[in-house]
């Protein structure tokens, strides 16, 4: 029993020393930590003066190198037409390659076999940046050394860190909206008070291209740099949708009716609360379900915003992933009705005769074509700015599925939609008459030449710098206005 009791004790001193031990290693461990915390700041400041230094080597090749991250296919056409262009052309080399996402409720980064494939239909060349980690693809990035690199949208969270604003830095950054325009009021986080024009890319971008005067009055006046970057050309995805061939997915007639009625659903992902809040599928789900099983002269698309559907994963939706699923399996198992996701939507969007939409972007969208829109119209979300304003009055408003139920049949039925007029005065304004691929092209080549000394020292207009005199300023802007894309009436209200 001595020796027992003597052998605990040393086991006990010998543990009480570990602890210690791990004590001080954790103290230690803990005041590594802090003084990395502390010294972030330097090695941000740091990659930043590097980055500054790489970007000024650019450009001494011809062609002009340009990197195109692609997370999302649906969004794919406002640059396919561009990379197109581009690869016709003797002074850009065009790289497309394919990455993962990361959408509210998915779990991890996801999504990128579905844009490789939808690359693939439409016959884009490109890399896929799937495998490895992500710390690799950017090694791999920077191995291609591209002089450009455009990203489909300014929102770092959608995408994996290490192709983050601040990680790209090493080349100039462009954008093209996934979005032809922003019509809300955004909600502002921490730092910006305009997500639409001020994002961290944003300000971090050498251009940005975006559709009309009123987008870029916005960036001016609620950008940090004063809308510097930013250049009016239109957009190329409206381009896309005007000369989109009309193709149908639901195929066949039902109850003898030669040609029956084409409805599009488009559904915004935005269903929980706290965010925009535009979007309704929760709201209605059950009476679209109802209307399309007891009306089999009329063919329904659903189409879903490609964030909608990881969303029912998340605890924040008020709409489960099971109950979802059962819907689906109902909708899909009927004769008259497809889902359209992950597509090219515009020769859907050609052939049909209604759109119905609770937002955001087909508000828009649609009226290229002429058609009615139904805008079933949540309350409590977020308010129009005055893009907005001016888009919603060529919209019919419903609150009710039933009351868009009725507005459709009507349309359907023949009635000439009354709002056709605003419509086309709507997409004069803030689209113009197209070619916005070689707007694009030019504004590359002028800021290229300028950046290689090829151009004078006076620079063209570069719209929103608020320079000492404001008359240079507006007359730089005035300039830079592509035909057709007039003022729209009234300045836009402060988001």
């Amino acid at each position: 029993m001595d020796a027992l009791e003597r052998h605990l004790g040393a086991i006990d001193a010998e543990l009480h020393a570990h602890r210690n031990d791990t004590g001080d290693v954790q103290s230690r461990l803990a005041q590594v930590l802090a003084a990395v915390g502390e010294s972030r700041e330097g090695v941000v400041e740091l990659r930043d003066s590097v980055d500054v230094a790489a970007r000024r080597t650019a450009f001494r090749r011809r062609p002009t190198r340009v990197l195109f991250l692609v997370h999302v296919f649906g969004a794919w056409d406002s640059y396919h037409a561009l990379v197109e262009a581009m690869a016709a052309s003797k002074d850009f080399e065009p790289i497309v390659a394919s990455i993962p996402r990361r959408f509210a409720g998915s779990d991890g980064l996801v999504g990128e076999e579905d844009v490789h494939r939808g690359l693939t239909s439409r016959g884009v060349p490109h890399l896929r940046f799937a495998d490895g980690a992500p710390r690799d693809v950017l090694r791999l990035i920077k191995a291609i050394d591209p002089d450009v690199i455009f990203r489909q949208s300014q929102w770092d969270a959608d995408i994996p860190d290490e192709l983050g604003t601040e990680r790209l830095g090493f080349a100039r950054t462009c954008l093209v909206p996934y979005e032809t325009m922003n019509i809300v009021v955004n909600v502002p986080d921490h730092r910006e008070s305009n997500t639409a024009v001020d994002s961290g890319y944003h300000r971090a971008a050498w251009l940005v291209f975006c559709t009309n005067e009123m987008m870029l009055e916005t960036a001016v006046r609620d950008g940090a740099r004063g809308g510097a970057q930013f250049r009016v050309v239109g957009h190329p995805k409206a381009d896309h949708l005007r000369t989109a061939p009309p193709d149908w997915p639901v195929y066949g007639t039902a109850g003898g009716v030669a040609r029956p009625g084409r409805i599009v659903w488009s559904a915004h992902h935005t269903i929980a609360q706290g965010w925009t809040d535009f979007g309704a599928f929760h709201l209605m789900r059950d009476d679209m379900l109802a209307w399309a099983k007891h009306c089999a002269d009329t063919q329904f698309v659903f189409m879903p915003h490609p964030a909608l559907l990881p969303f029912f994963d998340s605890d924040a939706s008020p709409v489960s992933r099971s109950e979802f699923d059962a819907w689906m399996r109902e909708w899909t198992a009927l004769p008259n009705t497809a889902v359209l996701s992950e597509a090219d939507y515009a020769p859907t969007l050609a052939a049909s005769d209604v759109m119905v939409t609770d937002g955001l972007s087909m508000l828009v969208e649609y009226q290229l074509f002429d058609k009615p829109v139904i805008f079933f119209e949540r309350e409590g979300h977020r308010p129009f700015n005055a893009i907005g304003k001016q888009v919603v009055r060529g919209v019919h408003r419903a609150h009710t599925v039933e009351e868009v139920r009725e507005l459709a049949e009507k349309f359907v039925g023949g009635t000439p939609d009354p709002l056709r007029f605003r419509q086309r005065d709507n997409m004069h304004k803030l689209f113009g008459d197209g070619g916005s691929v070689e707007r694009i092209l030019t504004a590359l080549r002028q800021e290229i030449a300028r950046e290689r000394g090829e151009m004078g020292s006076e620079p063209a207009g570069r719209p929103g710098r608020r320079p000492s005199a404001r008359q240079e300023g507006n007359r730089a802007m005035r300039n830079r206005r592509p035909a057709g894309l007039e003022r729209a009436g009234e300045p836009p209200a402060r988001d």
